[in-house]
This record gives C-alpha cells, structure tokens and sequence, in this order.
C-alpha cells in the first residue's frame, strides 16, 4: 500500500498547474469508459504450524498468482474544477498454483479469476493544455477471488474443498486521458489493486486427525496486483 501511496503523492505534486488558465470545457462531466491490459501477480511463502503430527511442526506452503489479462468498465462523473468520482468494475484471469499444501499436494494449479467493484475519487488539475488531462485516484471496495468449478473439483479430488473468497479491496494509482475527438479519449492506467490474501476456505493451520493430513496455510498479509491498462473514455453533459 506504501508504494501506491507514494505514487499517488508524486503524481499529484507533478502535476502543478502550469497556467491559472482552464479549459475543462473540453471535457464532459460524465463520462463512460471500456479498459483492458494486463494484471501483474506475485508469490507468496506462509510458514504454516502443523498440529497433531510427529514428523514436522511446520510447513511451508507456497502460493503463486500468475500475470494475466484484465478487462474493466466504469462510468464516471466530474465533481468541480478539480475532482471527480467513478464507480468501476475489473476482471482479471490471474491463475493460481499451491505448493507443498501436504505431503501428497506438492503442486497444485486452479483456473483463478478476480472480480472488483470499486468507487474512487480522482484528482486532475487543470492544465494549460485543451486535451490532456493527468490524474491521479484511489478508492475502496470489494474484490471476489474465484475459483473455477472445474479447478474446484480437480482440488476436490485431491481431498481438498476449496471455496471462493470475498474480500475489502483498496485502489491507488493514476494515469492520463488525452481528446482525440470532441466526445472520445484515449486513457491510460497504472494501479496497484490491494486486498488482504484470501483463505480460499482453508485453516490457518494445518492439522493431521485420525492420521489424516488436513491441510491449510498461514494467510495473512496483502495481496498486490498491478494492473496496466489502456482504453477508450466516451464523454457527455446534461
């Protein structure tokens, strides 16, 4: 969350109004806008407690989101002079594989998708530019972390039930919308999408019964995806 803060913070400074001169009727007060690129995962180790076994006391369970695609829409509208306020929702194919889960579950890889729901406020200075438009933004909402049913019964082979996860999701980032026609824009997006790591249904942990391995992992901690993204904005008044 740091360095999608510090970003924030850098944008905004940078973008200093260089003229006291606006020309915001250029652009609409609502506007509309389809986005897609690419979503950055990243690896994860959990030093996981085992209980009720003899042979380890800990497990270290390995967790992977891999790159993958994103799509997304919004519908925006702008505040005053300087802020404005959206509502947005990305999809994101971001595949996910365990590792050492239990001594038979060494590697397991799911079919992942991540749903988010978001509302943000954005922050764009004037500039003494018609067409150009820097900003940055951050907002709040609520991601679902899914597994695929065919993932979910491939894991259900393997003796483990697994389980889609929902959780707070936290948003931060900028980019630039720059007039190509009277009523389209083309943008541009870099955001670190943030969320506590999911339990996907699973202990924090592991546990053997009855001589039977149970698995689970440590989840603690966040989730960072990166997401780059470009697309179209289409712009209206009343």
């Amino acid at each position: 969350m740091f360095r999608a803060s510090l970003i924030f913070i850098l944008l905004f400074l940078s973008c200093t109004p260089l003229s006291a001169q606006v020309y915001w009727d250029e652009f609409g007060q609502y506007d509309a806008t389809g986005f897609g690129g690419a979503s950055v995962g990243g690896n994860f180790n959990f030093s996981t407690s085992v209980s009720g076994s003899t042979l380890e006391a800990n497990r270290n369970v390995g967790m992977r989101y891999a790159n993958g695609y994103q799509l997304g829409a919004s519908v925006g509208e702008r505040l005053d002079d300087f802020w404005g306020a959206e509502l947005e929702y990305t999809f994101a194919n971001q595949p996910l594989r365990f590792t050492n889960l239990s001594p038979t579950i060494q590697s397991l890889a799911l079919s992942h998708l991540v749903h988010r729901l978001t509302y943000n406020i954005s922050f764009a200075p004037p500039m003494p530019t018609k067409r150009f438009r820097p900003y940055g933004k951050a907002g709040v909402g609520t991601a679902l972390f899914y597994i695929t049913g065919d993932s979910k019964e491939q894991a259900l082979q393997s003796g483990l039930k697994l389980r889609d996860s929902w959780e707070i999701a936290f948003t931060a980032g900028g980019g630039f919308k720059y007039l190509f026609t009277d009523i389209a824009a083309l943008t541009f997006d870099v955001r670190d999408q943030m969320s506590p790591v999911p339990s996907y249904g699973l202990p924090r942990t592991a546990q053997v019964v009855n001589g039977q391995f149970q698995p689970g992992f440590s989840h603690k901690g966040w989730f960072h995806s990166w997401q780059f993204g470009f697309g179209i904005a289409f712009q209206w008044n009343e």
